[in-house]
Protein backbone atom coordinates (compact mmCIF):
# COMPACT_ATOMS: atom_id res chain seq x y z
CA UNK A 1 0.00 0.00 0.00
CA UNK A 2 0.96 3.03 -0.78
CA UNK A 3 0.62 6.36 1.51
CA UNK A 4 1.56 9.90 0.93
CA UNK A 5 3.45 11.28 4.08
CA UNK A 6 3.63 14.79 3.83
CA UNK A 7 0.09 14.91 5.07
CA UNK A 8 -1.14 18.73 5.64
CA UNK A 9 -2.86 20.03 8.71
CA UNK A 10 -4.77 22.64 7.33
CA UNK A 11 -6.09 20.64 4.38
CA UNK A 12 -7.36 18.25 7.08
CA UNK A 13 -8.74 20.57 9.31
CA UNK A 14 -10.48 22.59 6.56
CA UNK A 15 -12.08 19.47 4.91
CA UNK A 16 -12.96 17.65 8.12
CA UNK A 17 -12.83 19.35 11.20
CA UNK A 18 -9.85 17.45 12.02
CA UNK A 19 -6.00 17.90 12.49
CA UNK A 20 -2.95 15.86 12.88
CA UNK A 21 -1.01 17.03 15.55
CA UNK A 22 2.77 18.46 15.51
CA UNK A 23 4.54 18.42 12.11
CA UNK A 24 7.86 17.60 13.73
CA UNK A 25 10.88 18.14 11.72
CA UNK A 26 11.69 14.63 9.83
CA UNK A 27 8.59 13.06 9.14
CA UNK A 28 7.91 14.17 5.52
CA UNK A 29 11.08 11.48 5.05
CA UNK A 30 9.75 8.62 6.45
CA UNK A 31 9.24 5.62 3.96
CA UNK A 32 5.92 4.61 3.10
CA UNK A 33 4.37 1.82 5.31
CA UNK A 34 4.50 -1.76 3.67
CA UNK A 35 2.09 -4.18 4.72
CA UNK A 36 0.36 -7.03 3.30
CA UNK A 37 -3.53 -6.37 3.22
CA UNK A 38 -4.17 -9.62 4.87
CA UNK A 39 -2.65 -8.28 8.01
CA UNK A 40 -4.54 -5.10 8.29
CA UNK A 41 -7.73 -7.52 7.96
CA UNK A 42 -6.30 -9.38 10.84
CA UNK A 43 -5.24 -6.52 12.89
CA UNK A 44 -9.12 -5.09 12.76
CA UNK A 45 -10.70 -8.42 13.66
CA UNK A 46 -8.72 -8.32 16.62
CA UNK A 47 -9.64 -4.62 17.97
CA UNK A 48 -8.47 -3.99 21.30
CA UNK A 49 -11.58 -1.42 23.06
CA UNK A 50 -10.23 1.45 24.27
CA UNK A 51 -12.29 3.97 26.78
CA UNK A 52 -12.30 7.74 27.01
CA UNK A 53 -9.88 9.24 29.38
CA UNK A 54 -8.23 5.61 29.65
CA UNK A 55 -4.87 5.80 28.69
CA UNK A 56 -3.02 2.30 26.98
CA UNK A 57 0.71 0.95 27.02
CA UNK A 58 1.08 -0.89 23.68
CA UNK A 59 4.00 -2.43 22.14
CA UNK A 60 5.18 -3.70 18.64
CA UNK A 61 7.56 -4.60 16.18
CA UNK A 62 8.98 -3.76 12.79
CA UNK A 63 5.83 -3.26 10.35
CA UNK A 64 3.34 -4.69 13.38
CA UNK A 65 0.09 -3.04 13.09
CA UNK A 66 -2.53 -3.02 16.05
CA UNK A 67 -6.18 -1.93 15.91
CA UNK A 68 -8.08 -0.05 18.52
CA UNK A 69 -11.88 0.95 18.79
CA UNK A 70 -12.81 3.94 21.00
CA UNK A 71 -16.37 3.46 22.53
CA UNK A 72 -19.05 5.68 23.05
CA UNK A 73 -17.32 9.64 23.24
CA UNK A 74 -19.65 12.05 24.57
CA UNK A 75 -20.56 14.98 22.14
CA UNK A 76 -17.55 17.47 23.09
CA UNK A 77 -15.55 20.35 21.19
CA UNK A 78 -12.52 18.42 21.02
CA UNK A 79 -11.46 14.73 20.42
CA UNK A 80 -7.73 13.88 20.61
CA UNK A 81 -5.91 10.42 20.09
CA UNK A 82 -2.16 11.04 20.93
CA UNK A 83 0.96 8.58 21.86
CA UNK A 84 3.37 9.53 24.14
CA UNK A 85 6.80 8.56 26.01
CA UNK A 86 8.52 4.71 25.56
CA UNK A 87 11.02 3.80 22.95
CA UNK A 88 10.98 3.50 18.82
CA UNK A 89 9.13 4.67 16.17
CA UNK A 90 5.23 4.27 16.22
CA UNK A 91 3.05 5.98 13.85
CA UNK A 92 -1.33 6.61 14.23
CA UNK A 93 -4.16 6.51 11.84
CA UNK A 94 -7.32 7.18 12.46
CA UNK A 95 -10.92 7.22 10.61
CA UNK A 96 -14.45 7.24 12.20
CA UNK A 97 -17.06 4.61 11.11
CA UNK A 98 -14.96 2.37 10.17
CA UNK A 99 -11.01 0.96 10.10
CA UNK A 100 -8.43 3.07 8.49
CA UNK A 101 -5.99 1.74 6.20
CA UNK A 102 -2.91 3.21 4.92
CA UNK A 103 -4.92 5.14 2.32
CA UNK A 104 -7.91 5.96 3.52
CA UNK A 105 -8.13 7.89 6.91
CA UNK A 106 -8.96 11.03 8.40
CA UNK A 107 -5.87 11.75 10.08
CA UNK A 108 -2.56 10.43 9.85
CA UNK A 109 0.23 11.66 12.65
CA UNK A 110 3.70 10.39 11.42
CA UNK A 111 6.27 12.41 13.14
CA UNK A 112 9.97 10.69 13.78
CA UNK A 113 9.57 8.90 17.87
CA UNK A 114 6.38 8.35 19.48
CA UNK A 115 5.10 12.26 19.70
CA UNK A 116 1.79 11.85 17.22
CA UNK A 117 -1.61 13.45 17.47
CA UNK A 118 -4.97 13.14 15.80
CA UNK A 119 -7.58 15.99 16.84
CA UNK A 120 -10.92 16.09 15.85
CA UNK A 121 -11.78 19.51 16.69
CA UNK A 122 -15.45 19.81 14.81
CA UNK A 123 -18.68 17.38 14.78
CA UNK A 124 -17.72 14.85 17.88
CA UNK A 125 -20.69 12.72 17.69
CA UNK A 126 -21.75 10.41 20.72
CA UNK A 127 -22.71 7.20 19.86
CA UNK A 128 -20.12 6.86 16.93
CA UNK A 129 -16.89 4.62 16.44
CA UNK A 130 -13.47 5.88 15.95
CA UNK A 131 -10.75 3.73 14.97
CA UNK A 132 -7.25 3.79 15.48
CA UNK A 133 -4.52 1.78 13.82
CA UNK A 134 -0.77 2.16 15.51
CA UNK A 135 1.71 1.22 13.11
CA UNK A 136 5.38 0.47 14.30
CA UNK A 137 7.78 2.40 11.53
CA UNK A 138 10.13 0.79 13.62
CA UNK A 139 9.61 -1.49 16.75
CA UNK A 140 8.77 0.24 19.94
CA UNK A 141 7.89 -0.62 22.95
CA UNK A 142 6.09 1.18 26.31
CA UNK A 143 3.95 3.92 24.55
CA UNK A 144 0.65 5.66 25.92
CA UNK A 145 -2.05 5.71 23.49
CA UNK A 146 -4.58 7.77 24.94
CA UNK A 147 -7.94 9.26 23.68
CA UNK A 148 -10.17 11.34 24.85
CA UNK A 149 -12.54 13.97 24.60
CA UNK A 150 -12.53 17.58 26.02
CA UNK A 151 -14.07 21.01 26.83
CA UNK A 152 -12.85 24.50 26.80
CA UNK A 153 -13.15 26.29 30.13
CA UNK A 154 -12.21 29.85 30.67
CA UNK A 155 -10.10 31.01 33.62
CA UNK A 156 -12.77 32.16 36.90
CA UNK A 157 -15.60 30.44 35.76
CA UNK A 158 -17.23 27.67 37.73
CA UNK A 159 -18.84 24.66 35.57
CA UNK A 160 -20.88 21.78 37.31
CA UNK A 161 -19.43 18.42 35.86
CA UNK A 162 -22.17 15.48 36.54
CA UNK A 163 -20.05 12.08 35.73
CA UNK A 164 -21.06 8.60 36.55
CA UNK A 165 -19.20 6.42 38.31
CA UNK A 166 -15.42 5.81 36.64
CA UNK A 167 -16.14 8.30 33.38
CA UNK A 168 -13.79 10.70 32.91
CA UNK A 169 -14.33 14.43 31.78
CA UNK A 170 -11.28 17.09 30.02
CA UNK A 171 -11.20 20.66 30.41
CA UNK A 172 -8.76 22.75 28.48
CA UNK A 173 -7.17 25.80 29.75
CA UNK A 174 -5.80 28.52 28.63
CA UNK A 175 -2.98 29.81 31.34
CA UNK A 176 -1.75 33.32 30.71
CA UNK A 177 2.57 33.93 30.92
CA UNK A 178 3.66 35.49 34.15
CA UNK A 179 1.47 33.94 36.27
CA UNK A 180 2.32 32.80 39.85
CA UNK A 181 0.11 30.08 40.56
CA UNK A 182 -2.58 28.19 38.53
CA UNK A 183 -5.72 26.83 41.12
CA UNK A 184 -7.69 24.32 40.28
CA UNK A 185 -10.66 24.23 42.88
CA UNK A 186 -13.80 21.61 43.34
CA UNK A 187 -16.58 22.22 46.09
CA UNK A 188 -19.86 20.86 46.36
CA UNK A 189 -23.25 23.04 47.32
CA UNK A 190 -26.35 21.79 49.36
CA UNK A 191 -27.89 19.03 47.13
CA UNK A 192 -24.94 17.90 45.02
CA UNK A 193 -23.39 14.29 46.28
CA UNK A 194 -20.89 11.58 45.32
CA UNK A 195 -17.43 10.93 45.18
CA UNK A 196 -14.68 12.18 42.53
CA UNK A 197 -10.65 12.94 41.92
CA UNK A 198 -9.37 15.51 40.47
CA UNK A 199 -5.98 15.50 38.12
CA UNK A 200 -3.97 18.02 36.60
CA UNK A 201 -1.56 18.56 34.08
CA UNK A 202 0.22 21.19 31.65
CA UNK A 203 0.78 20.85 27.75
CA UNK A 204 -1.40 17.45 27.79
CA UNK A 205 -4.66 16.01 29.50
CA UNK A 206 -3.28 13.44 32.41
CA UNK A 207 -2.77 10.01 31.69
CA UNK A 208 -3.29 8.58 35.06
CA UNK A 209 -1.69 7.18 36.89
CA UNK A 210 1.93 7.80 35.86
CA UNK A 211 1.57 11.49 33.98
CA UNK A 212 -0.13 13.41 36.38
CA UNK A 213 1.10 17.16 37.61
CA UNK A 214 -1.59 17.29 40.80
CA UNK A 215 -4.14 15.43 42.18
CA UNK A 216 -7.27 15.97 44.37
CA UNK A 217 -10.16 14.03 45.72
CA UNK A 218 -13.32 14.92 47.46
CA UNK A 219 -12.36 12.93 50.51
CA UNK A 220 -11.28 16.77 51.71
CA UNK A 221 -13.46 19.50 50.37
CA UNK A 222 -12.41 21.60 48.73
CA UNK A 223 -11.01 20.32 46.58
CA UNK A 224 -7.60 22.08 45.50
CA UNK A 225 -4.96 21.49 43.19
CA UNK A 226 -2.14 24.09 42.87
CA UNK A 227 0.78 24.14 40.23
CA UNK A 228 3.42 26.66 41.18
CA UNK A 229 5.15 29.07 38.42
CA UNK A 230 2.78 27.40 35.60
CA UNK A 231 4.05 27.56 31.84
CA UNK A 232 2.24 29.87 29.87
CA UNK A 233 -0.12 27.27 27.30
CA UNK A 234 -2.39 24.83 27.84
CA UNK A 235 -3.14 23.21 31.22
CA UNK A 236 -5.66 20.09 31.35
CA UNK A 237 -8.02 19.39 34.15
CA UNK A 238 -9.68 15.72 34.68
CA UNK A 239 -12.41 14.83 36.24
CA UNK A 240 -13.23 11.72 37.25
CA UNK A 241 -16.43 10.07 38.88
CA UNK A 242 -15.86 7.60 42.17
CA UNK A 243 -19.37 7.35 42.97
CA UNK A 244 -22.27 6.43 40.94
CA UNK A 245 -23.55 9.87 40.27
CA UNK A 246 -21.12 12.97 40.91
CA UNK A 247 -22.43 16.41 40.62
CA UNK A 248 -20.06 19.29 42.21
CA UNK A 249 -18.39 22.96 41.02
CA UNK A 250 -15.34 23.43 39.22
CA UNK A 251 -13.13 25.90 39.18
CA UNK A 252 -9.64 26.86 37.62
CA UNK A 253 -7.96 30.57 38.26
CA UNK A 254 -3.94 31.73 37.37
CA UNK A 255 -3.41 33.55 40.19
CA UNK A 256 -0.36 36.81 40.29
CA UNK A 257 0.76 35.87 43.54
Amino acid sequence: MNLTRAVSAVALVSLFGIGCGEPLPGAEGKATPQVAPELLSQSSALSTTIYNGYPVTVSGGLGSVQTFYLVNPAPAEKLSFTLRGGTGDADVYVKRYAEPTFTDYDCVSDAVGNTENCVYTTGVEDDQPYYVVVYGYEAYSNVTLHAYYSHPLALATTVTPNLNQLSRTVYEVDVPAGKKRLQVTATQSFGQSGAFKVYVRQGSAPAVPSAVDCTADSATLPAVCSIINPVAGKAYVMVEGVGNVTSFNLRVDALTK
